[in-house]
């Protein structure tokens, strides 16, 4: 009897066998075949609406700009985020190494705010005019 015992704690003692790490990989890779995807859209999702907000804050200061100087600042003055970030902000909001390109067109009667994907990047180009409405890119100039 006490010689049944002694086999018995040694076959705990000595580890996991091949099935279980089998086992065990399958559940890690299911996992991240499933989760490195849905990561990705978080993070897409996460771009998109970082480029969405900053389309606002470029409108709200353009509405700024003309409520004390009576004009737009559109056009060469802010082709590009560095150019907004100088122009209309007066200090660096815009990260200028996101994945989007802003800039300030001239727009009816107004303005229109427009990020623009980098290259390679695989992101929808978003527009602002000056009342608000957002366009998914059908609009965009």
């Amino acid at each position: 009897m006490k010689n049944n015992k002694r086999e018995h704690k040694t076959r705990f003692l000595a580890g996991f066998t091949l099935i279980e790490l089998l086992i065990v990989v399958a559940i890690v890779g299911i996992l991240a075949g499933v989760g490195i995807p849905m990561y990705n859209g978080y993070i897409k999702n996460t771009t998109e609406s970082t480029g969405k907000n900053n389309l606002r804050a470029i409108a709200l200061m353009e509405s700024n700009y003309n409520a004390d100087n009576g004009t737009y600042l559109t056009g060469n003055n802010v082709k590009n985020t560095a150019l907004i970030n100088k122009n209309l902000f007066d200090k660096t909001i815009l990260d200028p190494d996101s994945d989007y390109i802003y800039s300030v067109v001239d727009h009816d009667s107004g303005f229109q705010v427009v990020a623009t994907p980098k290259s390679g990047v695989i992101l929808t180009k978003y527009c602002l005019s000056e009342n608000n409405d957002m366009d998914d890119g059908s609009d965009c100039p």
